[in-house]
Protein backbone atom coordinates (compact mmCIF):
# COMPACT_ATOMS: atom_id res chain seq x y z
CA UNK A 1 0.00 0.00 0.00
CA UNK A 2 1.54 3.33 -1.26
CA UNK A 3 1.70 6.34 1.24
CA UNK A 4 -0.99 8.16 -1.25
CA UNK A 5 -3.47 5.67 -0.47
CA UNK A 6 -2.67 5.24 3.36
CA UNK A 7 -3.36 9.10 3.74
CA UNK A 8 -6.50 8.71 1.49
CA UNK A 9 -7.44 5.69 3.88
CA UNK A 10 -6.62 7.88 6.89
CA UNK A 11 -8.71 11.13 5.90
CA UNK A 12 -12.09 9.17 5.18
CA UNK A 13 -11.36 7.96 8.29
CA UNK A 14 -10.97 10.78 9.89
CA UNK A 15 -13.96 12.50 8.09
CA UNK A 16 -16.19 9.29 8.59
CA UNK A 17 -15.91 9.38 12.73
CA UNK A 18 -16.00 13.29 12.60
CA UNK A 19 -19.65 12.61 10.95
CA UNK A 20 -20.50 9.77 13.14
CA UNK A 21 -19.96 11.56 16.41
CA UNK A 22 -21.70 14.69 15.51
CA UNK A 23 -25.05 12.03 14.43
CA UNK A 24 -24.55 10.48 17.98
CA UNK A 25 -24.23 13.51 19.52
CA UNK A 26 -27.48 15.17 18.00
CA UNK A 27 -29.27 12.06 18.11
CA UNK A 28 -28.44 11.79 22.33
CA UNK A 29 -29.20 15.13 22.46
CA UNK A 30 -32.45 15.29 20.81
CA UNK A 31 -33.56 12.28 23.24
CA UNK A 32 -32.21 13.37 25.68
CA UNK A 33 -35.63 12.72 27.51
CA UNK A 34 -35.39 9.02 27.41
CA UNK A 35 -32.77 9.27 29.35
CA UNK A 36 -34.60 10.07 32.68
CA UNK A 37 -36.87 7.41 32.33
CA UNK A 38 -35.05 4.42 34.02
CA UNK A 39 -31.47 3.44 35.09
CA UNK A 40 -31.25 1.20 32.23
CA UNK A 41 -31.55 4.16 29.68
CA UNK A 42 -29.42 5.53 31.46
CA UNK A 43 -27.12 2.99 31.47
CA UNK A 44 -27.58 3.05 27.04
CA UNK A 45 -27.05 6.58 26.98
CA UNK A 46 -23.62 6.10 29.18
CA UNK A 47 -22.49 3.45 26.48
CA UNK A 48 -23.57 5.03 23.79
CA UNK A 49 -21.68 8.24 24.67
CA UNK A 50 -18.54 5.86 25.05
CA UNK A 51 -19.17 5.20 21.04
CA UNK A 52 -19.04 9.03 20.97
CA UNK A 53 -15.59 8.96 22.84
CA UNK A 54 -14.12 6.21 20.64
CA UNK A 55 -15.50 7.97 17.19
CA UNK A 56 -14.07 11.44 18.33
CA UNK A 57 -10.78 9.84 19.79
CA UNK A 58 -10.53 8.23 15.97
CA UNK A 59 -11.16 11.38 13.90
CA UNK A 60 -8.89 13.67 16.10
CA UNK A 61 -6.29 10.74 15.93
CA UNK A 62 -6.66 10.08 12.44
CA UNK A 63 -6.48 13.76 11.34
CA UNK A 64 -3.32 14.42 13.46
CA UNK A 65 -2.22 11.33 11.50
CA UNK A 66 -2.50 13.49 8.01
CA UNK A 67 -1.31 16.62 9.55
CA UNK A 68 2.19 15.42 11.47
CA UNK A 69 2.79 12.00 9.55
CA UNK A 70 1.82 8.30 9.66
CA UNK A 71 4.21 7.44 12.69
CA UNK A 72 2.04 9.94 14.90
CA UNK A 73 0.34 8.16 17.93
CA UNK A 74 -2.31 9.67 20.10
CA UNK A 75 -0.73 10.32 22.97
CA UNK A 76 -2.88 10.38 27.10
CA UNK A 77 -2.42 14.26 27.88
CA UNK A 78 -3.83 16.40 25.10
CA UNK A 79 -5.80 13.97 22.70
CA UNK A 80 -7.44 11.45 25.22
CA UNK A 81 -8.42 13.87 27.58
CA UNK A 82 -9.89 16.18 25.60
CA UNK A 83 -12.09 13.28 23.75
CA UNK A 84 -12.92 12.47 27.11
CA UNK A 85 -13.45 15.93 28.34
CA UNK A 86 -15.74 17.12 25.03
CA UNK A 87 -17.56 13.19 25.96
CA UNK A 88 -18.25 13.73 29.73
CA UNK A 89 -19.69 17.60 28.81
CA UNK A 90 -21.93 16.19 26.15
CA UNK A 91 -23.02 12.91 28.67
CA UNK A 92 -23.43 15.49 31.51
CA UNK A 93 -25.56 17.69 29.24
CA UNK A 94 -27.90 14.61 28.90
CA UNK A 95 -28.00 13.17 31.94
CA UNK A 96 -25.70 13.12 35.34
CA UNK A 97 -25.21 9.61 35.48
CA UNK A 98 -24.36 8.96 31.90
CA UNK A 99 -21.56 11.25 32.50
CA UNK A 100 -20.33 8.81 34.98
CA UNK A 101 -21.45 5.55 32.98
CA UNK A 102 -19.45 6.90 30.04
CA UNK A 103 -16.17 7.35 31.69
CA UNK A 104 -16.07 3.83 32.60
CA UNK A 105 -17.62 2.32 29.08
CA UNK A 106 -15.25 4.45 27.67
CA UNK A 107 -12.08 3.57 29.66
CA UNK A 108 -13.24 -0.13 28.74
CA UNK A 109 -12.98 0.98 24.97
CA UNK A 110 -10.07 2.88 25.08
CA UNK A 111 -8.25 -0.45 26.55
CA UNK A 112 -10.03 -2.72 23.82
CA UNK A 113 -8.72 0.13 21.13
CA UNK A 114 -4.92 -0.14 22.40
CA UNK A 115 -4.74 -3.74 22.47
CA UNK A 116 -6.25 -3.70 18.77
CA UNK A 117 -3.90 -1.12 17.84
CA UNK A 118 -0.67 -2.83 19.77
CA UNK A 119 -1.54 -5.93 17.00
CA UNK A 120 -1.98 -3.77 14.14
CA UNK A 121 0.69 -1.16 14.48
CA UNK A 122 3.17 -3.14 16.35
CA UNK A 123 6.79 -3.39 15.44
CA UNK A 124 9.39 -5.69 16.37
CA UNK A 125 12.67 -4.47 18.64
CA UNK A 126 15.84 -6.21 18.20
CA UNK A 127 17.81 -6.95 21.38
CA UNK A 128 21.24 -7.26 21.10
CA UNK A 129 23.05 -8.95 23.93
CA UNK A 130 26.15 -7.19 25.60
CA UNK A 131 29.47 -9.10 25.26
CA UNK A 132 30.35 -10.39 28.85
CA UNK A 133 33.68 -9.04 30.85
CA UNK A 134 36.15 -11.57 30.91
CA UNK A 135 37.58 -10.77 34.51
CA UNK A 136 35.97 -9.12 37.46
CA UNK A 137 38.27 -6.87 39.74
CA UNK A 138 37.32 -7.82 43.32
CA UNK A 139 36.77 -5.03 45.75
CA UNK A 140 37.39 -5.40 49.23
Amino acid sequence: MSASTSSKNTLVSSIISGILSLVIFATLRFCADWFNGSQLNVLVGGYLFSWLFILSLTCVSNAEMLIFGPDFQAKLVPEILFCMSLTVAAAGIVHRVCATTSILFSLVGLYFLNRISSKYYSTTVVTVDAPARKTAKKFK
